[in-house]
């Protein structure tokens, strides 16, 4: 009985481990799909002229002026929410 667990534990971990190396493999040829694309798209950036691709970081592409009012709106919400926490977490030392 215990040579027929012990056998039986040995198939478990060989299935474990073949498992793991497939995962491996797998996320391998994805990270080389993902590398080659990223080539590709970086070829394709310098084929471009400079001057229709010239931006600075905060640069934007023209938007409909009521999205542009509603993301300030929430980024002002959650700004008032960070800044009340740490009015919160910050001792009185008046």
């Amino acid at each position: 009985m215990a040579v027929h667990n012990a056998v039986k534990s040995k198939t478990c971990e060989d299935t474990v481990t073949n498992a793991i190396k497939s995962s491996i493999s797998k996320l391998d040829h994805k990270i080389s799909r993902l590398e080659m694309a990223v080539q590709e798209a970086e070829k394709r950036s310098l084929a471009v002229p400079k001057t229709a691709t010239a931006s600075d970081l905060f640069s934007t592409t023209p938007q409909n002026d009521e999205d542009t009012k509603a993301l300030a709106s929430r980024l002002d919400g959650a700004i008032a929410k960070v800044e009340a926490l740490l009015k919160e977490g910050t001792p009185n030392h008046g």
